[in-house]
């Protein structure tokens, strides 16, 4: 107990001055994976030649004479409301209440020397660049005041060149060929767990993110939670092609036009060639029948008239003087010459249908496949 029945001590516990920091460079798998690091560290310990004291012997020390071994002075001072009294460190002694006169040779006094430790930390999976670990006693060390400090290792990751992360997700850029993208192929991609096969489907676009799961970031919170490594598909268009890639291309590209025709369905196919041959066939039995009547002097079935075929030229009548034979001889050539028109029109009918057939049936089986 002081002057004034006031109590204080000259232990005070306050170990900031003990924490130390430390700067841990990671690469990117480490800080994705976890591990385990080891690393030096200096930090203040206690003077084992004078333990502590910082007196070369016990001789060295005395009491000091300004605060008279309290370490603390206290100034009192006459107030309008009383008296006021204020404790305060002793400059002399730096409130240790003792002085020393003859230093100790190793730690010139101070009590405490700088030594380098070794300390194996552990670092979690999923850590991030920035974060801070914090290692309990591992700051420097005073034995006589029974304090001690606090490591903090402040974490910097390394960037890994075509590997970025986002939260607990991976991303990474593919290029491949445009020929792949519409084919489909696997390809190599790398990972942090090394290289990994990435199927490409057909079809893919430019743009499409295609993923392998739990593969990504772990969290580091819940370790049995693991993020996706995400691909952004690029694909690559050649500025300059070959003629025969681009006669490729251009065949490629009108085969595309020939798929908007529509066709019917591949299970009616058969009953569509079946009704367009029975309308063929029902056409030309009409002409037929038409061009009969007409040399007949017949005005032909009524239920025909709409597709009857009218006469391109008037009708012959026999006129006084005009031969009996001229009249048969006419109708002859007419029929004839209709009879050479329907055959070639019949055949180029057939012709135009074959080659619009092709495409159609070839469309029909790929879908049926």
């Amino acid at each position: 107990m002081g002057p004034g029945g006031f109590h204080y001590s000259t232990k005070v516990k306050d170990n900031r001055g003990f924490d130390i920091s430390y700067d841990l460079l990671l690469s990117f798998e480490e800080s994705i994976l976890g591990g385990k690091r080891e690393i030096n560290i200096f930090r203040d310990e206690m003077c084992d030649p004078c333990h502590g004291t910082g007196a070369k012997s016990r001789n060295g020390i005395t009491e000091c004479t300004r605060c008279r071994g309290q370490g603390r002075l206290m100034k009192t001072q006459r107030a309008p409301f009383g008296i006021v009294s204020q404790i305060s460190s002793c400059l002399n002694c730096d409130g240790r209440g003792k002085v020393i006169t003859e230093h100790c040779t190793r730690c010139y006094g101070s009590g405490k020397v700088q030594v380098e430790r070794n300390i194996k930390v552990d670092i979690p999976g999923g850590i991030d660049d920035g974060s801070t670990i914090r290692i309990s006693g591992g700051g420097s060390v005073d034995k006589q005041r029974s304090a001690s400090g606090d490591l903090y290792i402040f974490v910097r990751v390394k960037e890994k060149q075509g590997i970025r992360r986002d939260g607990l997700n991976l991303y990474s850029d593919v290029t491949i060929d445009y020929t792949d993208a519409i084919l489909g192929t696997t390809v190599k991609v790398e990972t942090i767990e090394g290289f990994k096969n990435l199927r490409i489907p057909p079809g893919t676009q430019p743009g499409e993110n295609l993923k392998l799961c739990q593969l990504g970031v772990p969290d580091i919170k819940k370790p049995n939670v693991r993020g996706d490594h995400n691909f952004v598909i690029m694909v690559k268009i050649p500025k300059h092609i070959s003629n025969r890639e681009s006669s490729l291309v251009e065949e490629l590209a009108a085969l595309k036009e020939g798929q908007n025709i529509s066709v019917p369905d591949s299970t009616n196919i058969g009953n569509f060639q079946k009704r367009n041959h029975d309308r063929l066939t029902r056409r030309k039995r009409l002409f037929w029948r038409s061009i009969w009547n007409y040399f007949r002097n017949d005005e032909g079935d009524q239920r025909f008239a709409s597709i009857r075929v009218q006469p391109v030229i008037p009708r012959w009548t026999s006129h006084r003087g005009t031969h009996p034979a001229v009249l048969p001889l006419l109708k002859g050539f007419l029929m004839l010459a209709a009879f050479l028109f329907v055959i070639s029109r019949t055949c180029k009918l057939r012709l135009t249908q074959k080659r619009h057939d092709r495409p159609t049936q070839a469309n029909v089986a790929a879908e049926v496949e």
